[in-house]
């Protein structure tokens, strides 16, 4: 009973203490207490969070991710309250990863959309301090680079922030890089893009088998900012050149070059490549969503199955697929 006696009394004490700083500041106490009580723990909107993704998701190897990073990873922070969440406490749970890079990219990523989560809900202000581009890349060390085979590629988690910034360029390069992003396609197939390729009442733009690298026709569904692109591009056509290049001499219907997209990424200080892209796509649709790998492949017009399966899926691949890039040009619209 002794014990018990002296947290009541030290809790009393801590009590009355609060409550004569409230009254000298004239607040009420009563007041404080309830507004103090309101704003949730990071633990109390990481689970929220991850129940949202719980529900939305039927795999359970994506979900257990959440958990591992959201509970474990970021144990340090999950008893303080959401809106007192700083730079030092993301940097505190990241620096133990330093080894396990992507892991740390994972959970950053995620600490991102928890705190986004909360400020949305009216429970933060200010800037989200696990933000990656112009925050935390100052205090951190440069990430490796994520890659497959000698193409190196932008976390996907980090599009959303970069394709903001890209729009505000404006340039012709600028609108062929979002619509290569968009539509998982490589450079060569963007630059060379003609206006008679494009159907905009049905949202297909059709790439002939020609500019293809496994010389067969593709059909890419247009995602509703896709086809924005392709209206603000028709503002300035010029030709048959969707995305035209500088006029020379007297040849003004020239296509944009593929040097013009990878000049863009290095005035952006982007450390990846126009074709790393297409390896975001993929991971972000196997790590992110639901949909089958075999739609996944067929957007980057990659071979699945035999001669006989591909012909069975053919008449229904291209609806498939444009729920999939609908919901890519969903997530990197995301801020």
């Amino acid at each position: 009973m002794g014990g018990l006696t002296k947290v009541s009394l030290a809790m009393a004490r801590k009590a009355a203490t609060e409550a004569r700083e409230h009254l000298g500041a004239k607040i009420n106490p009563i007041e404080a207490r309830r507004a103090a009580n309101a704003v949730p723990t990071f633990g109390q909107m990481a689970d929220d969070l991850i129940a949202v993704v719980a529900k939305e998701s039927r795999n359970e190897k994506h979900v257990a991710g959440w958990r591992l990073t959201l509970t474990t990873h970021a144990a340090a922070i999950r008893d303080k309250r959401v809106d007192q969440i700083t730079t030092e406490d993301v940097i505190s749970v990241l620096k133990p990863l330093a080894d396990r890079a992507e892991t740390a990219s994972r959970l950053r990523g995620r600490i991102e959309r928890v705190l986004d989560a909360a400020k949305a809900k009216g429970f933060r202000t200010g800037e989200n301090p696990a933000r990656w581009r112009g925050h935390l890349n100052h205090f951190l060390p440069k990430r490796q680079k994520l890659a497959r085979g000698h193409h190196a590629a932008m976390p996907y988690q980090d599009l959303p922030v970069f394709l903001a910034e890209l729009g505000g360029r404006g340039a012709t390069a600028a609108l062929a890089l979002e619509f290569l992003i968009l539509g998982a396609a490589r450079s060569n197939e963007v630059v060379g893009a003609l206006w008679n390729e494009i159907d905009l009442e049905g949202k297909v733009w059709t790439v002939p088998a020609t500019r293809m690298k496994a010389g067969r026709e593709h059909r890419v569904p247009l995602s509703a900012r896709a086809v924005m692109i392709l209206g603000n591009a028709a503002d300035i056509r010029v030709g048959a050149h969707v995305f035209p290049g500088p006029a020379k001499g007297k040849n003004k219907d020239r296509p944009l070059s593929s040097n013009a997209l990878r000049a863009l990424l290095i005035r952006a200080k982007a450390d990846c490549t126009t074709h790393g892209f297409r390896s975001s796509f993929r991971d972000w649709a196997g790590e992110a969503t639901e949909f089958p790998r075999e739609i996944a492949e067929a957007a980057l017009a990659h071979n699945v199955g035999d001669a006989t399966e591909l012909a069975y899926r053919r008449g229904d691949a291209l609806e498939r697929r444009r729920k999939l890039m609908d919901a890519w040009a969903a997530f990197l619209a995301r801020r």
